[in-house]
């Protein structure tokens, strides 16, 4: 659990759990998912240039805080009863893309958070739209779309949380 710790507190900052205007997707679903995400930036050297998706959990409020969120998963992660289930955790990453721009923030349209476990370190990164004064934006090319059953990442930035070194992610991730 401590590798997801900081995508629950990020996106528990920015939830207002009492939404209800029936647009959020069905609680605590996972399926088939397809995708990779490009990395670029500083620490490629050491994350690599790409995140493949193996696992997804839609909207899962219990893990997130939010209804308006996607969990994205590397291969040897999954959610069991509402729990992280490692199969190595050494490597892998957790993703909670959130986009509150149907309603469920007042102030965040879009957060993401996550975490890149590599040879046991952590690599925590953050953004938030619009931008609050702190993380740093994540950019108009991010949006999680949950009618099309797909996330989006073109020029996507994130920000490290320990030492301010950007990423940025482009690709298209896509669930049944």
């Amino acid at each position: 659990m401590q590798l997801f710790f900081l995508s629950i507190f990020t996106l528990t900052m920015f939830t207002n759990c009492n939404s209800d205007d029936g647009d959020e997707p069905e609680d605590g679903k996972s399926g088939k998912v397809e995708g990779t995400i490009q990395l670029s930036g500083e620490e490629t050297g050491v994350l690599g240039t790409s995140l493949t998706v193996g696992n997804i959990e839609v909207g899962n409020a219990s893990l997130t805080g939010t209804d308006k969120s996607v969990i994205l998963l590397s291969d040897n992660i999954t959610v069991v009863d509402n729990e992280l289930v490692y199969s190595n955790d050494h490597s892998g990453f957790v993703i909670v893309a959130a986009d509150f721009s149907t309603g469920g923030s007042p102030d965040i349209d879009k957060t993401i958070s996550m975490t890149i476990v590599k040879n046991g370190e952590e690599y925590p990164h953050a953004c938030s739209s619009p931008y609050q004064g702190f993380f740093m934006a994540c950019g108009d090319g991010f949006e999680v779309d949950f009618e099309a059953k797909k996330v989006t990442f073109e020029g996507t930035t994130v920000i490290n949380t320990d030492d301010d070194k950007i990423l940025t992610m482009d690709g298209v991730i896509t669930w049944e």
